[in-house]
């Protein structure tokens, strides 16, 4: 789902907002369907079942309050039948995985001032 997100980055642009809004809300409802499921009925295919850390980057880039509680919310159900992970732990390795799309230092500075400036993270 958030495939075109993820190529933005790494070209080194921000992806746009209005489409990535609309992906976002799309993915969120996917995501609470699967968590609905037994975790065996789990699949792993994105565009069905998307990405956590994706969920978490476009709500971070869209600075969307509201989302984010949905998505923290979303990680941690997802952490307690898969890898234990704390939120804490999981954002920090998201975050990580994040800014090790920015093909420039520049662009990874623009990535890290947009979740620091979202005032999201605290």
């Amino acid at each position: 789902m958030f495939s075109e997100m993820v190529a933005k980055l790494r070209e080194g642009e921000l992806p746009d907002p209005s489409l990535l809004r609309g992906r976002c809300h799309a993915a969120v409802t996917k995501k609470l369907a699967f968590l609905r499921l037994p975790p065996v009925y789990w699949e792993s295919d994105p565009k069905r079942n998307p990405d956590s850390s994706h969920l978490l980057w476009a709500v971070l880039l869209l600075h969307d309050l509201e989302m984010l509680d949905a998505v923290k919310g979303i990680i941690l159900m997802e952490q307690a039948e898969r890898e234990r992970l704390s939120l804490e732990v999981f954002v920090q390795q998201s975050l990580a995985e994040l800014y090790s799309l920015a093909p420039t230092p520049k662009f990874r500075t623009l990535l890290e001032e947009q979740v620091a400036s979202s005032s999201l993270m605290q």
